[in-house]
């Protein structure tokens, strides 16, 4: 904000908890979407997460415009957007595993997965840092948006015949 939109310190600060407040309310949003998703739709309790997590990856393209709009309280309305549709999919990714693996799984999906987050933060994070003096921010909030279109793509992929049901249905065919 201060690079891009000029903004002082002091008025950063005034509205800088707004994105976190957000964040906060999407992972609560995240908990409850599914099940309603489920009811509302008829949806299979896996579909409905996936669902979900299609949802909020719609809502990430607003984030990814970040880059065009002039105004820096648009800016940090995106931002909320933003931090709201992360953590919704974030609870949603993180409660599948207990839906797709067996309960002596669990742990170790969830370990992996988490393992997996802490890398590709890392990773982004850096070279974040590394570009954003290069190419500007804008590039990287619209790489952001599509980053996670392509991810709920992937995981519809990788979820077909994935659920308990599904599988316990396949075992006795």
């Amino acid at each position: 904000l201060a690079t891009e939109r000029h903004m002082e310190l002091a008025q950063i600060a005034v509205f800088a908890w707004m994105p976190f407040l957000a964040a906060d309310l999407g992972g609560i949003a995240g908990g409850y979407l599914s099940p309603f998703l489920a009811r509302r739709f008829k949806l299979p309790l896996v579909w409905s997460r996936v669902a979900g997590v299609a949802l909020g990856a719609l809502l990430m393209l607003g984030p990814a415009t970040i880059g065009l709009v002039a105004s820096p309280y648009m800016a940090i309305a995106l931002f909320c957007v933003g931090g709201f549709a992360h953590q919704m999919i974030s609870a949603l990714v993180n409660t599948l595993s207990a839906d797709v693996f067996d309960p002596e799984e669990v742990g170790t999906a969830s370990g992996f997965a988490g393992m997996a987050a802490w890398i590709g933060g890392l990773g982004f994070s850096l070279m974040v840092g590394a570009l954003a003096d290069r190419i500007g921010y804008a590039p990287l909030f619209a790489c952001l948006g599509l980053f996670d279109i392509v991810g709920v793509a992937l995981l519809a992929w990788l979820i077909r015949g994935q659920s308990k049901q599904e599988r316990l249905l396949a075992r006795h065919a």
